[in-house]
Order: C-alpha cells, then sequence, then structure tokens
C-alpha cells in the first residue's frame, strides 16, 4: 500500500524527504519507501507524522484531501521563516517534542515562552 498522501502533504508544507526523515529519526531512503509503498510505516510512525502535521492519522492513510499546514495566504514568500521548510533539525525536533508532550507540560513551555518574549 502507497501513503501517496504523504507525498502531497510534504509537498504543500514544502520539506524534502530528509526533513521528515530527520523528525522520525530514519534515513531518508527509509521515508522515500513509505511514499512508494516499498515500506508501510508502523503505528507510531504514523502517530509521528500525525503529531507533526497536526492532522489526522486517517488524513495519511486515507484518500481525503491532505490539510496544510499553514494557510499560504499568510506568507510574503517562500522564504519566511514560519514556513516548515526554514526550520532547523533542532527546531523541528522541538516541536514534535511539544506535541507529544503531556497537557500540563505543553501548559508549561507555552507559559515559559510567553514570559521570556512577552507575548
Amino acid at each position: 500500500m502507497a501513503f501517496r498522501q504523504l507525498k502531497l502533504i510534504r509537498k504543500q508544507n514544502k520539506l524534502t524527504q530528509q526533513q521528515l526523515a530527520d523528525v522520525l529519526h530514519i534515513s531518508r531512503s527509509a521515508y522515500c519507501s513509505y511514499e512508494t509503498g516499498r515500506r508501510t510505516p508502523d503505528v507510531e510512525t504514523l502517530v509521528k507524522l500525525s503529531e507533526f502535521y497536526n492532522i489526522p492519522v486517517g488524513t495519511i492513510v486515507g484518500s481525503s484531501e491532505p490539510l496544510s499546514l499553514f494557510d499560504s495566504q499568510d506568507y510574503e514568500n517562500d522564504e519566511d521563516p514560519r514556513y516548515l521548510s526554514q526550520l532547523t533539525k533542532e527546531e523541528a525536533h522541538l516541536i514534535v517534542s511539544f506535541r507529544t508532550a503531556s497537557a500540563e507540560a505543553k501548559s508549561e513551555i507555552s507559559a515559559f515562552i510567553k514570559e521570556k518574549s512577552g507575548k
């Protein structure tokens, strides 16, 4: 079974296969094999992808139209640092860590960031 949605979702978010592989802590060729159907991602990997993109697992494995992570109208151009494609490996790891944290930890992290950023 090819997870064609993976490629569509990745391209909509202007990510490379290597960037997704880094987030998942796998090789680029392993990630590529998910998109082509040579390998099937395990449940843990599907959950990581779902949490990373903030979309239901069903969107990844199903045939529904993939959701874009960002509304492209919010951005000036492809160089805007808010695009995921502009994230460093460390920033992507922090996002995944945040998304997999407990509700209490997320609240504490959000409060800390608001305090430090003055927002």
